[in-house]
């Protein structure tokens, strides 16, 4: 084999805790993690005690992992600096915990501007404090030449400090454009919805299904970086479905502010449909579940949440049901469906009809002019006519958003 193209390989590393029931689902996910991310993993290495201070995991642990020669060490738990300086320096081992495993996958799939400044700003803000705690670490320790070193290590934090700054600032103006689209969405009469939920959960399989779309969809973590949007009629609105980034078990908080850009569709969408894989065994769905009401709370979702319990394909009716059961406290209006078959779409349509928010009735005339008529025209398209009488004015009653009757108000509209 080429020595260029040689696969990448990797030993899976987990403490669990002692107080806890064991969980190979995590592992199983680090191991997805590691595939997606190209490593040919060589073996799993786990152990239950308590958090060893050095090295995360037993020294013993590690000297088995070691013995596989693997190009790295991949944690599943997060590791400090000072872990990663001593299993570094003590092992000759390279090591990559979690969450810089993802960001290594996130770093791959980033395929737009936006997608590739909030990778980076994800890695500054995890670089920062490390930076900041080896240079405490190397003050404390008061090491021969220190006085160089440390220079450019505090130099390197400042630098990482103003590039942040800078790619935030950028950022906030792909907010503000985002921000300004949603309103001239809804300007058009359309309702935002959002798909979010725990990654590989079938999201992007589901918005082709629901739109008639043919959005990239396949079955490994973190397909989706940039959000994607596709238009379709249910039941009499106009709705656009966005497919978002997903999310995952322990995020960490500045990661979620990294992405806020794109998270900002799930934010301020009108209704979020959390998509979840019903095939799972329950502890891990209710695992995954709670993960993904964790994060949008934390990108302060407002909007209603309809559960999608997406792959239902997969279950009898007997454990669909008791599936339903066993997590109904954590899944807001569950629907059963699967995007593969088209099970339960039309349930679920009914479901997002139900939850989007009334349009309102309104009053308005308009003057009888070519303007006027013109701006009549554009009600037909984006509004729910009731009646229309052309006298020295025209006086439309209808139902509509009210973005919608903001934008006609410029047109001359008055409200009755």
């Amino acid at each position: 084999m080429d020595k260029d193209k040689k696969e990448k390989t990797a030993v899976l590393l987990m403490r669990e805790s002692p107080i806890k029931s064991p969980d190979s689902s995590r592992m199983r996910e680090l191991r997805g993690l590691a595939e997606a991310a190209g490593y040919q993993v060589l073996a799993e290495v786990s152990q239950r005690r308590g958090r060893d201070s050095r090295y995360q995991i037993g020294r013993g642990k590690i000297e088995e992992a070691r013995s596989y020669n693997p190009d790295k060490l991949i944690f599943y738990n997060a590791l400090s600096p000072n872990q990663v300086f001593n299993i570094t320096s003590e092992f000759s081992a390279r090591v990559l915990d979690r969450f810089n495993l993802i960001l290594e996958i996130f770093a791959t799939r980033a395929s737009t501007r936006e997608a590739k400044l909030q990778v980076e700003l994800a890695r500054l803000s995890y670089d920062a404090p490390q930076v900041k705690s080896a240079l405490a670490l190397k003050k404390r320790g008061e090491q021969p030449g220190f006085r160089g070193a440390g220079a450019y290590e505090q130099s390197m934090y400042h630098d990482i400090r103003g590039r942040m700054a800078k790619i935030r600032s950028e950022l906030a103006n792909v907010e503000n454009m985002g921000e300004d689209r949603r309103q001239r969405r809804r300007e058009q009469g359309f309702d935002l919805v959002a798909l979010a939920g725990y990654t590989n959960a079938g999201k992007s399989t589901l918005l082709n299904a629901l739109t008639g779309s043919n959005v990239e969809a396949k079955d490994q973590p973190f397909t989706t970086l940039s959000p994607t949007t596709r238009a379709r009629e249910v039941l009499g609105r106009r709705v656009l479905f966005t497919d978002t980034v997903g999310f995952i078990d322990d995020l960490p908080h500045f990661l979620i502010k990294a992405f806020r850009s794109t998270l900002s569709e799930i934010s301020e969408a009108d209704l979020v449909l959390l998509v979840a894989d019903a095939s799972d065994p329950p502890e891990l769905l209710r695992r995954k579940l709670a993960a993904s009401h964790k994060a949008l709370w934390d990108c302060e979702v407002r909007a209603p949440i309809v559960t999608v319990l997406n792959k239902a394909d997969r279950l009898d009716e007997g454990r669909a049901a008791e599936t339903v059961e066993l997590i109904r406290d954590l899944a807001p209006y569950p629907v059963l469906a699967s995007a593969a078959t088209g099970q339960g779409l039309g349930v679920l349509e009914e479901s997002i009809s139900m939850r989007l928010q009334p349009l309102q009735e309104f009053h308005i005339r308009l003057p009888y002019t070519e303007q006027g008529l013109s701006e009549l025209s554009r009600l037909y398209e984006t509004a729910e006519l009731i009646s229309v009488s052309y006298e020295e004015e025209l006086v439309i009653r209808l139902r509509a958003k009210k973005e919608t009757i903001a934008r006609a108000s410029l047109s001359g509209a008055r409200r009755m």
